[in-house]
């Protein structure tokens, strides 16, 4: 089985996703406590909208508006929500006007996301969360420094990035400690990579809940990388990370399992792999295709659980719709021969197809092998599916700032 690297790499691929989609729009314990800025009656009604409660939050805020820049920003924020398109960006742009930096951020996100019916226009939205980020707006900072991370709206610039980031940090926001992270992991022509500075984020971000601060920073030690080598400690971050929703970290618990020694208790070297099977489980149930590739090849080895080939396919066929080579290959072989079932050669020629095309080291040699086994006709067929196939993602990724959990309490030794 694939070690926990690959647990990293799918880990990885996830935050790279997050960062190109995912914008901070406000909903961190630390964002809020931002609001204190705000008269009392004005917070009461940030928070009835960030509750949900549409009807109160417009209620209160349009009595507001009129004179407050800072109100007129959020009731834009409700109108967006409710579908009032016109009238929000009305609200929005005249708030801006007026100076308020809530406004500018939100028309950031406007722009960026392409919300409230508006094109998606990262340049644009570039320039109104940089108004934002220099009057000291802290979600517009870390808004700014994803594009310049990205290279979204802006020329890529590391070092940008990592300065408006750095100011996002500096009050210990924990969504900006851990965007600061994955920048400290990225290096360029100007600028190295600082893996222990990076580590050092993580730690500091889960500390305060962030799941996927938890989920890198249990790797991090997993690996050593930036950090002591411990394996007991990362559980417990790779623990606090699955039980706030980042199925990537059972996947990893699955890898630390399967990493354990053998000893000569066989017995317990049988519950190891169970473990990690049960592991691989769960992150294959919620979606993560690396998961569904391992726990294939459990139930096709009869490894950790009942041998069953049929499960085996199943679970083949659902990572490689997802695009994973190596699960590409898999499908292909056992469609070509039939193994769980009535071969289907064209079907299984045109997984191979996929799997060789992304790189997966051993297919050329099988789609070669295979090729003679069917008809030109059908080669041609499956050559024609290859080309039009494009990957499915099961659990699409979710562009909403992270929550924020409670830190799970460190194991008992």
């Amino acid at each position: 089985m694939i070690g926990t690297r690959a647990a990293r790499a799918a880990a990885r691929s996830f935050g790279v996703l997050l960062l190109a989609g995912a914008l901070a729009a406000g909903a961190s314990a630390q964002t809020q406590s931002d609001d204190r800025r705000y008269s009392p009656p004005l917070r009461e009604a940030i928070a009835a909208y960030r509750a949900g409660d549409l009807d109160t939050a417009e209620k209160a805020l349009r009595t507001y508006a009129a004179g407050d820049p800072d109100a007129e920003a959020w009731l834009g924020a409700v109108l967006i929500d409710r579908g009032k398109n016109r009238e929000a960006m009305k609200a929005l742009q005249h708030a801006a006007d007026g100076g308020s930096s809530e406004a500018n951020h939100r028309l950031g996100l406007v722009f960026a996301e392409g919300q409230a019916g508006m094109p998606r226009n990262n340049e644009r939205g570039a320039e109104y969360f940089e108004k934002a980020a220099t009057a000291g707006h802290r979600r517009a900072q870390i808004n700014l420094g994803i594009l310049y991370l990205r290279g979204q709206g802006v020329k890529r610039d590391l070092v940008q990035a990592r300065a408006w980031l750095e100011k996002a940090a500096a009050t210990d926001d924990p969504s900006a400690l851990y965007t600061l992270g994955r920048a400290m992991e990225e290096r360029d022509e100007t600028i190295a990579a600082d893996s222990i500075r990076a580590a050092d984020l993580y730690r500091r971000a889960a500390e305060k809940g962030h799941a996927l601060a938890a989920l890198r920073y249990g790797l991090a030690m997993v690996d050593g990388i930036g950090v002591k080598r411990d394996p007991n400690g990362a559980q417990t971050w790779l623990l606090q990370a699955n039980d706030s929703g980042v199925p990537e970290a059972a996947l990893a618990l699955g890898d630390l399992s399967a990493r354990t020694p053998a000893s000569r208790d066989k017995e317990a070297n049988t519950r190891i792999v169970e473990r990690a099977v049960s592991w691989y489980e769960v992150a294959a149930k919620a979606g993560v295709p690396s998961a569904q590739f391992k726990l294939a090849n459990a139930y096709f080895a009869g490894a950790g659980i009942a041998r069953d080939p049929v499960q085996a396919l199943a679970w083949y066929g659902r990572a490689a719709q997802q695009g994973l080579p190596e699960a590409e290959n898999a499908f292909g072989v056992m469609l070509m021969g039939g193994v769980a079932g009535a071969p289907d050669a064209m079907e299984g020629y045109k997984w191979l197809l996929l799997a060789e095309a992304g790189g997966y080291p051993d297919a050329r040699v099988v789609r070669e092998k295979a090729k003679g086994q069917i008809s030109p006709k059908d080669v041609a067929q499956a050559e024609k599916l290859a080309k039009a196939f494009k990957p499915t993602l099961e659990r699409p990724i979710d562009d909403s700032i992270q929550r924020i959990m409670p830190p799970r309490p460190p194991a008992k030794p």
